[in-house]
């Protein structure tokens, strides 16, 4: 799958400037940018904030300060079962 992205980076850190600082160092408008993670609140929330575009893989649990009340409702988003489900959105 990685040969459908231009850059592929885990992060440690997954703040809105965190991000925003990735995509400037990367030389990329926000809208070009797509983040799969498994956390809404730290994968997705803060690039759908800045103008990316995030896709959510849910994991069989979720650690308790990643949970949120919820849900997310934005043009930028989406919601897949498994990895290799992400390809028809890419291609």
């Amino acid at each position: 799958m990685g040969h459908y992205f231009h850059h592929i980076e885990v992060m440690s850190d997954k703040q809105e400037k965190d991000y925003s600082d990735l995509i400037k160092r990367l030389e990329i408008k926000p809208e070009e940018f797509f983040m799969i993670g498994n956390s809404l609140k730290s994968d997705v929330l803060p690039v759908l904030a800045i103008g990316g575009h995030a896709a959510h893989i849910p994991f069989h649990t979720t650690w308790a300060h990643e949970r949120i009340d919820y849900k997310v409702a934005h043009k930028n988003f989406s919601t897949f079962e498994k990895m290799t489900d992400v390809l028809d959105k890419l291609l």
